[in-house]
């Protein structure tokens, strides 16, 4: 096993909190819940226009997506967020009205968020914005963007000082379909970002389907049922800036869904970055990678197509870590109401359990849309938790159903090991307070405490910051990893936690890059990192590390 070195960026106090065996998370004094919300403290001022119209079009329902990213290079978390507006009929384009940009907040480092989008060039993009990824796309060691649309798609290349160009026709993508979920990751190994994107729904907006009672106020938003699926599109990277449509040569042929998440991973353990895709009420897909850059579907075998009951879900956001602290990656999907979200238990050999009424989610995920999900370690216990936000897609869902509402409280489940989850209710503090239509999950430190705080997009609404208030003890940031890298982090007690690079992608977003571990009680003596198609690395500390954050060096 070779070596990597890390440098040390930033140290934290010794300073612990609750012990991890602690039977009630703990919250600081003074604070109300494991998150507040800071938005005005933070200046956020961003309102997501969703574009409603009397026709209800579909694309008005899903979005907004967002990134939270470093993309001035000066070491904190910046925040960009997708505009969507309405959807560009002809009708509407003929009114000449001035479309709704994406916007680019900079972190100030002083707890403020600065707007940046009159400098950003490019980023503030004005199509009809559903999600993004990010990753460094060109090498440069700069932060890429890739933004899905209900039309042509944008990429949009770093170039330093908060400002993006679009490359999108210089790089050869081109895509003007519904697309919807992305991410940037290294298919075959050979050290540049490669792109899938999630084809959703072939809508006709310029004859929309009427769909609900046809009384007054009772129009509705049709069901994806109504609407054929899009094929996914894979994008590989030449390395020179350019990218070639690889989606046939790569595996895909059959890769017709409704896919609104993607989430590349290592989920069978043998070194390279595997797919799954989240579909709207069609079978979700598992890729396998064959090692060399092509994929397998495994969808079948692997029981991760549809629920253990055997049907399908409507598949939206997207979470995969290690939920049972067994050392291999678990995925969670969120679905519609009467559904519940779903937990696929990694059995290895390629197979998954639905393991959701064993871990606790399934009762309290029944009823509401849950959409975007981040995994992370928010009380820093060294276990992890999960947070989901949800909000109807129907806006006029009250009509058909008395017990379901559009605006749907967020929900935080404390992770209690093993697998197990607790729904914390008010304990969540102020994110599960106040109902919002949910869309985007953004998990990042914003603030530089080492704790890990949440952006929350809405469709139709402003977007909230919630500061993290629940981590009790110290936490290791590992920064400067290739995304999918895996890194099992040995503590001075025998445990062993796995995590893994991001960004995670949430539903249409792109969380924090980095590795982030709580600590608990404990201290960290040992770390294995496995970048993709690379040999594990070791890293051996000479004390017990009590946190801080890090920054690996070396290639890999």
């Amino acid at each position: 096993m070779s070596a990597v070195r890390l440098l040390v960026v930033a140290t934290v106090g010794s300073a612990l909190g609750a012990c991890a065996g602690s039977e009630e998370a703990a919250v600081p004094e003074g604070s109300d819940g494991w998150f507040t919300d800071v938005t005005g403290v933070w200046d956020l001022d961003f309102e997501h226009d969703a574009g409603t119209s009397a026709e209800k079009l579909l694309p008005e329902t899903m979005g907004g997506g967002g990134a939270l990213l470093d993309a001035d290079a000066d070491g904190d978390l910046d925040l960009y967020l997708v505009q969507s507006g309405p959807v560009p009929t002809a009708a509407v384009r003929a009114q000449g009205t001035r479309r709704p940009v994406n916007r680019l907040y900079a972190n100030a480092g002083d707890g403020r968020l600065t707007d940046a989008t009159d400098r950003s060039g490019d980023a503030a993009h004005n199509g009809c914005g559903m999600g993004v990824a990010a990753g460094d796309a060109t090498g440069d060691g700069l932060t890429d963007l890739y933004v899905t649309n209900f039309g042509p798609d944008v990429l949009l290349v770093n170039r330093g000082e908060l400002r993006f160009d679009d490359a999108t026709a210089r790089s050869g993508i081109e895509d003007s379909r519904w697309t919807a979920g992305a991410t940037f990751f290294d298919a075959d190994a050979d050290g540049d970002l490669d792109l899938y994107v999630t084809g959703y729904l072939d809508v006709d907006a310029e004859n929309p389907t009427w769909c609900g009672r046809r009384e007054p106020g009772w129009r509705s938003y049709c069901h994806p049922d109504h609407y054929d699926g899009l094929s996914d599109r894979f994008w590989r990277n030449a390395g020179d800036g350019s990218f070639e449509n690889a989606t046939l040569t790569a595996g895909f042929a059959d890769s017709d869904g409704k896919g609104l998440g993607v989430v590349a991973a290592d989920l069978d353990l043998d070194g390279d970055l595997d797919l799954y895709v989240a579909n709207d009420s069609v079978e979700n897909r598992l890729w396998t990678n064959s090692g060399d850059g092509t994929f397998v579907d495994d969808t079948l075998l692997s029981g991760t197509g549809v629920n253990g009951r055997g049907a399908t879900e409507a598949g939206m956001g997207l979470a995969c870590a290690d939920v049972d602290d067994d050392l291999d990656l678990d995925l969670v999907v969120t679905n519609l109401d009467h559904e519940s979200n779903t937990l696929y238990r990694n059995e290895g050999g390629g197979l998954f359990r639905d393991a959701t009424v064993a871990s606790g989610l399934e009762a309290a995920s029944r009823m509401p849309v849950g959409f975007g999900c981040v995994f992370e370690d928010f009380d820093q216990d060294g276990r992890l938790d999960l947070a989901v936000a949800n909000g109807h897609i129907i806006d006029n869902i009250a009509l058909y159903d008395d017990a379901q509402t559009h605006r749907q409280a967020a929900q935080v489940f404390a992770g209690e090991g093993g697998g197990h989850l607790r729904a914390l209710g008010a304990q969540a503090g102020e994110l599960a307070s106040e109902p919002f239509v949910g869309r985007a999950l953004l998990a990042g430190d914003l603030d530089g405490d080492l704790d890990l705080d949440l952006v929350l997009v809405q469709c139709g609404g402003p977007a909230h910051v919630f500061r993290n208030d629940a981590a009790a003890g110290p936490a290791l940031e590992l920064r400067g990893l290739a995304p999918g890298t895996r890194v099992v982090v040995e503590l001075d007690d025998g445990r062993r936690c796995l995590r893994t690079a991001g960004p995670a992608p949430s539903y249409f977003g792109a969380s924090h890059p980095h590795v982030h571990v709580g600590l608990g009680d404990a201290r960290a003596v040992r770390l294995e990192i496995r970048a993709p198609g690379s040999e594990p690395r070791e890293v051996v500390f000479d004390e017990p590390l009590a946190g801080g954050v890090w920054r690996a060096e070396g290639d890999g």
